[in-house]
């Protein structure tokens, strides 16, 4: 990976990690679906226009319905559940559990036999529930407690990004830009019809700190995003790009302890590790690994 990749992905680790701290911010004062709906029309406003600027063209006919999946299943719900979740929990234990994606990914991909199962996998996916337990594990005494019900659906927000991932590998074809354009435009019409219907008119008396945080939602957090993703993963392999899912984690909880003040609990530390070792584990980090003794011991054993 050049200098520029490996900046270009810490920059995106850092922009996805924010939008938990933005989200903290800004539904203190927004409500949380129309907080949804706002950075979904700032980020597709921002994107059409990188795909005017571009050239990029409209998606393809084909790729419509896939689009209208993507938008709903990674954008409006996830969006939607996280950001209800944080109005009970803390930026850096929701940061947490979204760590999970990538093993629910491979949950999904193995049940569309678009992946194959391997030993080494299942354990880093059993590593990775230990940790998400491990995490929520204080709370489980009462799973009615809305801090507990909050987990969960930051939970079903992984599994939605998950679903959405695998269905996006199979049908969405086409312009990257066009379709992360694409998509945002229709989860902005959802949204905005969706927070109309729940919390009504917008708050007219926002503070400029929770504005800000909105904004930044839409622009770096979405629209942004996108640009940095689609360029990155025209330039690297799909297994350094899944580099971001052990970082944001990571920058959610510097940022959540730095700017909000968050207390970091042990349970915190311990399920983020674990959660970020079966994230390993499962993208080859231990074959990778023996492989590299192996060819330092046949080196040595050349010499």
């Amino acid at each position: 990976m050049s200098p520029r990749d490996a900046a270009l992905l810490f920059l995106l680790s850092l922009v996805w990690g924010a939008a938990f701290l933005f989200t903290d911010v800004a539904v203190e004062h927004i409500p949380a679906f129309t907080l949804v709906a706002v950075r979904l029309l700032v980020a597709a406003c921002m994107l059409v226009l990188a795909v005017l600027l571009t050239k990029s063209g409209a998606p393809p006919r084909a790729t419509w319905l896939p689009l209208v999946f993507m938008a709903l299943f990674n954008n409006v719900v996830p969006f939607s559940l996280i950001t209800v979740a944080q109005e009970e929990i803390e930026s850096s234990l929701a940061a947490t559990l979204v760590g999970t994606m990538p093993l629910f990914t491979l949950i999904f991909a193995w049940a569309l036999a678009t992946e194959s199962p391997s030993a080494e996998r299942v354990v880093g996916l059993a590593v990775g529930f230990v940790g998400a337990v491990v995490v929520i594990g204080p709370d489980l005494g009462d799973v009615t407690e809305s801090s507990t019900l909050a987990q969960f659906a930051v939970l079903g927000a992984s599994v939605s990004y998950a679903i959405a991932t695998v269905v996006a590998r199979r049908y969405a074809q086409g312009p990257p830009m066009s379709l992360a354009a694409g998509q945002f435009v229709i989860g902005a019409v959802v949204a905005v019809v969706l927070a109309a219907a729940v919390d009504g008119a917008p708050p007219g008396d926002v503070p400029v700190r929770a504005l800000l945080a909105a904004l930044a939602l839409g622009l770096l957090s979405s629209g942004l995003a996108y640009i940095v993703f689609f360029v990155l993963i025209q330039r690297i392999t799909a297994t350094q790009a899944s580099l971001v899912s052990y970082i944001i984690p990571i920058v959610a909880t510097v940022l959540g302890w730095i700017v909000l003040d968050e207390a970091i609990g042990p349970n915190l530390f311990a399920g983020l590790a674990l959660i970020l070792a079966g994230v390993l584990v499962v993208n080859g980090g231990l074959r990778a690994a023996r492989q590299r003794i192996c060819g330092e011991r046949a080196t040595a054993g050349v010499r």
